[in-house]
């Protein structure tokens, strides 16, 4: 996983050249854009995986969403400096670029996040048997395998995320 979020790190590099600047107090700047896109992509692999198991598992219908609400709590603070950053960024490109230029921006966000987190999971799934990969996902869905903590490969790009919005 690590050269998948490695890799991803230079893929978001694209996405989040040519942005700095100071928006509602928070300053943006490529490295923090990054971050940001990490977090980003962490809450849609958590949430993909939790799709791709619970039909596999015979979870219930809310398995995805109950997973998804505890991956939020447990990150929260990592949230919370996304939603800020993502504001004052998207203000930022929005007032150099204009409406049309914040959409192609917001696609070429949500590509990235999509393409990299579906690599993270398939490279998840590609370790072994499907359903063996499921019960392994649910367990770390269910624990802190999946968070951001220290053993998160970019944790220190994701802390200074936290410490960029908490001015």
């Amino acid at each position: 996983m690590r050269m998948i979020v490695l890799c991803t790190a230079c893929c978001i590099a694209l996405f989040s050249k040519n942005v700095a600047a100071q928006v509602e107090g928070i300053q943006t700047s490529a490295a923090l854009t990054e971050a940001h896109t990490i977090i980003g992509m962490q809450y849609f692999v958590v949430g993909t995986l939790a799709k791709e198991c619970q039909t596999l598992l015979n979870k219930p219908e809310s398995y995805v969403k109950e997973t998804q609400t505890a991956w939020l709590g447990r990150n929260a603070k990592f949230v919370d400096a996304l939603t800020k950053y993502q504001n004052a960024l998207f203000a930022e490109i929005a007032s150099k670029r204009g409406k049309d230029g914040l959409e192609s921006e917001k696609k070429q966000y949500r590509d990235i996040v999509v393409a990299q987190g579906s690599a993270i999971v398939q490279q998840f799934f590609s370790k072994g048997d499907k359903l063996v990969q499921c019960q392994k996902a649910v367990d770390g869905l269910a624990s802190a395998y999946f968070d951001i903590t220290p053993q998160f490969p970019l944790y220190a790009e994701a802390m200074a995320l936290v410490q960029a919005t908490s001015r």
